[in-house]
C-alpha cells in the first residue's frame, strides 16, 4: 500500500518519515498520505509531526484511526502534544484516548486543563472513566501512577487449560502478557506462573502447584524511582503491583519504566544544569525564557552580592577597581547561559528529539530566549549599579556587555555540541570544555572591548 501512495516522490527523498509526510501535504492528496502515515511506526509519525505547523499536525490526525492517533500521542513530547489537545476536539479526544491501556489514558487527561479533563471523562464509556479516576487518586511519581489495571488474573485453584481461557478473553484487552496473576477469593496475590509455563503445563495442572510463590512485587505507594531500580536488579519484564492488603490493582511493564528512567535522568540533567525540566523540551521561546530566568536571577543577585562584598573592602575604589567588581558576574552569568542551552541540545542529541538539520531552528529559538533574558538582565543590573554605585552610564554599559557575554554564550552553547555531533565526537563529553574556556575567554574580551569602547561615558 505504501509503495503506491509514494509513487510521485523522487526515491532521493524516500529517506525520512518527515520527508515523506512533507512530500505527500504538498500534493493535497488525503488519500496517498492517510495510507502512507498508516504503514509508519507510531514513533516515526510522532518524530515527523513534531516538526509540522499546527494545521498540518491536525489534518493528519484527522486521517488516522482513533487507535493509530493514540499511540501516536503517547509516543510525542509533552509540549507537542499539548498543542494538539488545543486544537482537537472533545469528541475526537474521546475517541482516542479511549482506545489507550488505562496508564496511557490516564497520562494524557492528566495533561489535559481540568476544565477540558472533567468534560472527556464525563463522555467516556463507564468501564474507562473508572479505571482513569482510579489511576488518577495515585500519586503520578508513584507506582501506582504509571501502573496499567488491565490483568489477566485467575484462582490458584483454576487449571492451566482455564487460565489459557482466561487468557484468550482478555486478548483484546490486555497487550504484551508475560505471566498470569495467581490469586485467592479475597484478590490477595498468591504468585505467578510466566507464559511459557503455562503454555507448557499440562492442561489439567492446577496453578497453585506451577506459579511461582515468592514473585518480585510493587506497592503501589512505592516512588517510581524505586520502581525502576527493582526492574534493573531483577531485570524484569513485568510486575504485579499490590495495595496495602496485598490485593492484586495492577501491573507495571518494562516500557512503563523505560519513561521513567528517562523522565528522572532529564530531571537530574535539569538540576546539574540549574534549569527546569520543563526547559527539555519546551518549544514556545517566552515559556523557554520564563523557565530559565529564576535560575538566571538566583545567580545574578549572588554575583551581585559579591561586587558588593568587595566594594565593601575596597571603599576608595577608582574607575579601574569598579570594572573588576564585576568580572565575576560576566564569567558566571555566561557560563551558566551556555551550560543551559548545551544541556537542552546534548539531551535532544542523544534521545532523538533534535537533529543536525534542526540547527538553524534551535540555534533561532535559543538565542531569542537569550536575548529576551538578557535584556531583562540587563535593566535590572543597571538598576543595582546605580542604586549601589551611583553611576548610571557605568550600568548602561555594563546591561550591554551583559547581553553580548549571554548571546555569544548561548551561540557556542547551541553550535558546539551539534558541531561535535557531526564530527562523531560525543558531545555530552567534549562539550564541557569547549564551552567553558570559551565562555572565559570570549567573555572578558567582549567585557573589556565594550569598555574601551565606552570609557569615557563614565
Amino acid at each position: 500500500m505504501i509503495g503506491n501512495a509514494l509513487d510521485n516522490i523522487p526515491e532521493k527523498e524516500q529517506n525520512s518519515c518527515q520527508e515523506i509526510i512533507l512530500e505527500l501535504l504538498k500534493s493535497e492528496n488525503d488519500n496517498s498520505l492517510k495510507l502512507a502515515v498508516e504503514e509508519m511506526h507510531p514513533a516515526d509519525i510522532a518524530e515527523a509531526l513534531s516538526r509540522l505547523n499546527d494545521k498540518d499536525q491536525k489534518r493528519i490526525f484527522s486521517l488516522l484511526k482513533p487507535e493509530i492517533s493514540a499511540e501516536v500521542l503517547v509516543e510525542l513530547d509533552s509540549t507537542v502534544r499539548y498543542s494538539i489537545f488545543e486544537e482537537m476536539d472533545e469528541k475526537w479526544l474521546v475517541s482516542v484516548i479511549g482506545t489507550l491501556d488505562s496508564d496511557d489514558a490516564t497520562d494524557l487527561i492528566g495533561e489535559l486543563d481540568e476544565d477540558i479533563a472533567k468534560r472527556v471523562l464525563s463522555a467516556m464509556p463507564w468501564k474507562e472513566f473508572r479505571e482513569v479516576e482510579t489511576l488518577l487518586r495515585h500519586d503520578e511519581d508513584t507506582a501506582g501512577g504509571i501502573m496499567a489495571l488491565e490483568i489477566v488474573a485467575v484462582g490458584m485453584d483454576r487449571t492451566a487449560q482455564q487460565a489459557l481461557d482466561a487468557l484468550r478473553r482478555k486478548s483484546d484487552e490486555v497487550e504484551d502478557v508475560y505471566n498470569i496473576y495467581v490469586i485467592d477469593t479475597h484478590g490477595v496475590l498468591q504468585g505467578i506462573v510466566s507464559l511459557k509455563d503455562l503454555v507448557l503445563a499440562a492442561p489439567k495442572a492446577i496453578l497453585s502447584e506451577l506459579m511461582d510463590k515468592e514473585p518480585i512485587v510493587v506497592r503501589e505507594d512505592q516512588d517510581q524511582e524505586e520502581v525502576a531500580m527493582l526492574f534493573s536488579k531483577y531485570d524484569l519484564v513485568a510486575a504485579p503491583v499490590i495495595n496495602v492488603k496485598g490485593q492484586l490493582v495492577g501491573r507495571i511493564t518494562v516500557d512503563d519504566v523505560l519513561d521513567v528512567v528517562e523522565e528522572e535522568a532529564s530531571q537530574d540533567i535539569a538540576r546539574m544544569a540549574g534549569i527546569s525540566s520543563d526547559d527539555l523540551q519546551e518549544r514556545s521561546v517566552f515559556k523557554l525564557s520564563s523557565v530559565r530566568l529564576p535560575w538566571l536571577l538566583i545567580a545574578f543577585f549572588g554575583e551581585m552580592l559579591s561586587a558588593k562584598v568587595l566594594s565593601h573592602f575596597m571603599p576608595d575604589y577608582g574607575k579601574v577597581i569598579m570594572v573588576t567588581f564585576f568580572i565575576p558576574l560576566i564569567m558566571a552569568m555566561g557560563g551558566n547561559m551556555g551550560i543551559q542551552s548545551s544541556t537542552v541540545i546534548i539531551r535532544g542529541l542523544a534521545l532523538g528529539d533534535i537533529h543536525l538539520k534542526d540547527t538553524g531552528r534551535s540555534l533561532l529559538r535559543e538565542l531569542t530566549a537569550a536575548f529576551i533574558n538578557g535584556l531583562i538582565i540587563a535593566l535590572l543590573v543597571w538598576g543595582v549599579v546605580t542604586f549601589w554605585f551611583h553611576t548610571p552610564q557605568f550600568g548602561f554599559v555594563l546591561g550591554l556587555a551583559l547581553i553580548s557575554v549571554l548571546f555569544i554564550a548561548t551561540l557556542m552553547g547551541t553550535l558546539m555540541p551539534m558541531l561535535l555531533k557531526r564530527m562523531g565526537v560525543d558531545p555530552a563529553v567534549a562539550t564541557g570544555p569547549f564551552i567553558t574556556t570559551a565562555n572565559d575567554v570570549g567573555g572578558l574580551f567582549i567585557y573589556f572591548s565594550i569598555l574601551r569602547g565606552f570609557g569615557s561615558a563614565f
